[in-house]
């Protein structure tokens, strides 16, 4: 549950998508550069929300760089994304979609794996185990233990997602700058007990086993997370986990 800081967990989303729109239309000239936006009153009129989400949505903007809030003038756009812009993925729903993703493959792969796959997770938990305990955590452990379950699926385009997810993640300002507060001893030793849990049921080729061993790795990453995150920020997108629990009914 989010903390008493956030009154409405909807409200989050809404200012997120009022700013994608108002950034569609950026895009398309319909506010060209250097024009000025309509009142708040009038955006929030016209998408029916409250004036407080528009204003939300006006700052994230302005915190991106593609407007400029003049008091007493008004909003005006200073910059464009160009072609190659693309929303940028909070670190709650990039965690939601290593849950999704993630606790398939873990069972899939329980059934896939190999004699030298096990062996080679298991020389990954021992260098990771190594690394934690001499507090060395700038190193690709948990990385590799991920890829090396996805390798054991056998199917190239499960490892493809795989890299595409952990890419976005280490791509993410706001991903690395928030995991950076786990870079100790306490938070990592949990980590390596989870996994722990994820290799003894990929041993036992327990498909079930697998999966809740993976989606309760994740789980406890984001209960720690949560904990960690401001969740006054604009950025904060932590919100999907309290309104949408999806996995809850498959353990």
């Amino acid at each position: 549950m989010l903390t008493d800081n956030i009154s409405n967990q909807y409200s989050k989303k809404q200012y997120q998508e009022i700013a994608e729109l108002l950034l569609d239309k950026i895009r398309m000239d319909e506010y060209p550069l250097g024009s000025k936006l309509p009142p708040e009153r009038t955006i929030a009129d016209a998408y029916g929300v409250s004036r407080t989400i528009v204003r939300e949505a006006l700052i994230a903007l302005e915190v991106k760089g593609f407007v400029s809030i003049k008091q007493s003038s008004g909003i005006y756009v200073i910059n464009k994304p160009d072609s190659n812009y693309s929303r940028v993925l909070g670190p709650f729903e990039l965690l939601q979609a290593s849950q999704l993703i993630e606790t398939n493959i873990a069972s899939f792969a329980s059934q896939m794996i190999t004699i030298a796959n096990i062996e080679s997770l298991k020389k990954i938990l021992e260098q990771e185990l190594h690394a934690t305990m001499n507090n060395e955590f700038n190193n690709n452990n948990d990385f590799n233990f991920h890829l090396n379950i996805a390798e054991a699926t056998q199917n190239q385009m499960l490892v493809n997602s795989l890299k595409n997810l952990w890419e976005h993640k280490q791509n993410s300002f706001n991903w690395q700058q928030l995991t950076e507060h786990t870079n100790t001893k306490g938070y990592r030793l949990k980590w390596y007990a989870d996994h722990q849990q994820i290799l003894a049921a990929l041993c036992r080729r327990d498909s079930v086993g697998a999966y809740k061993a993976m989606w309760q790795h994740i789980e406890n990453e984001k209960n720690i997370l949560m904990n960690l995150s401001d969740k006054t920020s604009i950025d904060f997108d932590g919100y999907i986990f309290s309104s949408i629990n999806l996995f809850e009914n498959f353990i």
